[in-house]
């Protein structure tokens, strides 16, 4: 019989770890140091095969190019999203993963002064982001509830979302900042020469007096 070195318990001949405290009795790792590090790469590796098969289907093997003109750029499960000056631009039409994600299919333009808001959810290590933008008379894909202004991410394209987040959200603020401004009514000023050609008239009418007639035209020639 032989006794553990680390807690005295006494164990039997051949036996590789203590019972009592789990310490190994012949130099090698302890069986919970073991179980942890066997569970660890095998999380490890379903989180780097499950990064695989994301990548496959955003369909980052294809090199999709940043649009001429456009401020920021972001490659999704359904499509790609371009944010421009003046608009956002979806295009549905990259590969068949894509369109049968989306349901979708071809290039939308949407203006800012058609965008009610926008919404994300945060992408992390294991959930992919969303980005949504809601418009009047929103369709959604026929492939079940997808929203056709909806675009899932990988995680690698977070900080890129935060600005398109940031830029789409002051534009929606400003348009409907204008909208609330009372609108300026400009009137035309008369001139004294119209305004003494107008009080001759009503005076040949018999409408104002005579004396009416020179109080206006005093004061016609003072601002003349």
């Amino acid at each position: 019989m032989a006794f553990c070195p680390h807690c005295g318990n006494q164990v039997d001949d051949g036996t590789k770890f203590c019972p009592g405290c789990g310490n190994p009795l012949d130099g090698s790792a302890p069986a919970q140091e073991q179980s942890q590090g066997l569970l660890g790469d095998i999380k490890k590796t379903g989180l780097g095969f499950k990064k695989k098969m994301d990548s496959y289907a955003h369909g980052e093997h294809i090199n999709y190019e940043k649009p001429e003109g456009a401020l920021y750029f972001i490659n999704g499960l359904q499509g790609t999203l371009a944010v421009f000056e003046d608009y956002i631009e979806f295009n549905f039409s990259g590969s068949a993963i894509k369109k049968w994600q989306s349901g979708m299919g071809g290039v939308k333009k949407v203006y800012y002064h058609q965008i009610n808001s926008i919404q994300k959810r945060d992408a992390t290590d294991l959930v992919n982001g969303t980005i949504e933008f809601e418009l009047p008379g929103m369709a959604t894909s026929k492939w079940g509830p997808t929203s056709e202004n909806l675009i899932t991410y990988l995680p690698k394209y977070q900080a890129e979302v935060d600005k398109i987040y940031d830029f789409v959200n002051d534009k929606i603020l400003a348009i409907n900042q204008s909208k609330s401004q009372p609108s300026q009514v400009v009137q035309n000023e008369v001139s004294p020469m119209a305004k003494l050609k107008e009080a001759k008239e009503l005076l040949d009418m018999v409408v104002i007096s005579q004396e009416e007639f020179d109080d206006i035209k005093a004061k016609c020639l003072e601002q003349m």
